[in-house]
């Protein structure tokens, strides 16, 4: 990895843990949204420690389920949550100061079609994290657990 590619994961990091704070500490008042993107958050079971991680992601509702998309910047390697819905599709969703159990898929190839240009309408910074890598995002869908 090159030297200047560093600093801006790390600086990632470092505001995605201080949103995520916030959002936890104000139950998604005023952290929950800016403009017209909205955040929700995310949390999985880490694949390997079995613990809890929890990371703030923008979404959009897509037939009534958020969706959200993996592009960590455009990295070439996909985000840790990612693998982990892979091993473990059981997921909890906070969005503002509704919290509730899902399960989270992969968006088909109809489906991610469909969702990409409105994911880079609302931020349009996906366009070019697109261009940092071959990779091609995946984008998420979370439906619903049954109570």
């Amino acid at each position: 990895m090159t030297p200047a590619k560093r600093p801006r994961f790390r600086m990632g990091y470092i505001v995605s843990r201080l949103h995520r704070t916030l959002y936890q500490l104000l139950n998604g008042q005023f952290v929950s949204g800016r403009g017209n993107v909205s955040f929700l958050l995310l949390s999985t079971c880490g694949r390997r420690s079995q613990r809890t991680r929890t990371v703030p992601l923008l979404y959009l509702m897509h037939n009534g389920d958020p969706c959200v998309i993996a592009s960590k910047g455009g990295s070439s390697v996909a985000p840790d949550w990612l693998f982990n819905i892979r091993t473990n599709p059981e997921v909890t969703v906070q969005i503002g100061g509704l919290q509730w159990e899902g399960t989270a898929r992969i968006a088909s190839g109809e489906e991610r079609e469909e969702l990409w240009p409105r994911f880079v309408e609302c931020y349009s910074g996906y366009q070019g994290y697109q261009t940092h890598t071959t990779r091609i995002f995946p984008i998420v869908v979370i439906t619903r657990s049954e109570e």
